[in-house]
This record gives C-alpha cells, structure tokens and sequence, in this order.
C-alpha cells in the first residue's frame, strides 16, 4: 500500500515534476492548482501527506491548512514555499504545519522530508510499524514479527493489517479496503475480507478488531 499525498501547486511544471518523482518512489499522488479544489479533493478522498504551496488561486496554503485543522483534521502537511520571510516561517507552523521547505528546493531532500513527516505521523521508524510492546510491522519487507520472531502472513492480511494499523482507532469501510487490496482489474470477494480479518484476529485476540456492521473494521487502540 502505497502512500497518498495532496499536491497543491499552481506552477505546472513544477506540479507535474513532483508527481511524476513522487510516483516513480512510490506515492500515490493527486496534483491540484487551486486551495478550493483542493479543499474539495480532501472532503471526497483521505490523504495521508498535504504538500502546499502558499502562493496559489483561490484559497492560499496558509488559509487553506486553518481551515482543515479547524475541523480537526490533522494530516501531516510541508509547505513548499518561495516565502522565506521569518514572518512566514512562523506562521505555517504555528497553523500546524509540519515542515516548511523553501523553494528551490533538492527533490531527494524533499523524499526525506517527506519520509520524516509519515515516520512519525503514522509511528514508522526506518520502515518498521510498531504495533504494540511486542508486534512490529516491517513495511518495507512486508512481514509481522512478535518480538522479533517473523509470524507468517500472506500478503493480502499484510496489507489489511497494514491500512487498519495506520487508522488505528478510526473505521476502516469495506470501499477503503476493496480499493487498497485489489486493482480496478481483479475480481472483489467480499467473503475474502472476513477471512483475511479472521486471520488478524487468531494473532492479535478477537476484541481488537471491531465489525462495524454493514460498514467496515476498527482496529482498537
């Protein structure tokens, strides 16, 4: 499961530069133009990384961060910026930014930034997931371990594992969870997802995932 991250940019080609480099490091990117569009796109799809550009039409990245933490959403956020005023600085984090980039700016930098950033939001160290004391997650080799002894999962529990632990506390819906384990080509069997959730529950105990009837799971705190 690839990482989803909110490119608002009003320079073209500077917006198809980072979703392309994005994409070829394996994010999964939606660019937009405009801080209305982009405010729309967060009210119909999740995100987990916002990269704002302040100085764009409509609604500007400052105006557009406060209008999110407003609501209580707390996505992880980097401003990319040509504003290097101390002024500025301070108010992007003050709004609850996360890092603040200044243009121009070195794309590999950027990766790192961006990889600090989901590493503490989602309690990623060096591609390692920690679960609880004793279960770790290690993203990048796809595999559970339960005090560093490696429990076998398939790959489709991994990855249910996977979206349920990032959204920890929160509903899962089914529609989340069809998206993120089959492509738009494969056959979808509902019936799979209880089994893969069944599975998850032999490891962990049957109270820590909740099923919220006709809508999704929820992994418990």
């Amino acid at each position: 499961m690839s990482y989803n991250i909110l490119i608002l940019e009003d320079n073209e080609l500077l917006l198809c530069t980072l979703e392309d480099f994005l994409s070829e490091n394996g994010f999964t990117c939606t660019p937009v133009s405009s801080g209305k569009e982009a405010l729309k796109r967060c009210y119909e799809s999740k995100f987990d990384l916002y990269l704002l550009d302040v100085k764009v039409p409509d609604l500007n990245g400052f105006d557009f961060l406060k209008e999110l933490r407003e609501v209580n959403d707390r996505t992880p956020a980097i401003f990319v910026t040509s504003l290097n005023d101390k002024e500025s600085l301070e108010k992007g984090f003050l709004i609850g930014g996360d890092d603040y980039i200044k243009k121009p700016f070195d794309l590999d930098e950027l990766i790192l930034r961006i990889k600090a950033v989901l590493g503490r939001s989602k309690g990623v160290v060096n591609d390692i997931l920690q679960i609880d004391d004793d279960h770790q997650l290690d993203i990048l080799r796809k595999r559970l371990y339960f005090r560093e002894e490696e429990i076998p999962l398939n790959l489709k529990d991994f990855e249910l594992l996977h979206i349920l632990i990032q959204d920890r506390g929160k509903v899962v819906t089914k529609e989340m969870i069809k998206s993120s384990l089959w492509s738009s080509s494969e056959e979808i069997n509902e019936g799979s997802i209880r089994v893969y959730i069944n599975n998850l529950k032999k490891i962990f105990g049957k109270e820590a995932i909740t099923n919220i009837r006709s809508i999704g799971y929820r992994f418990e705190n």
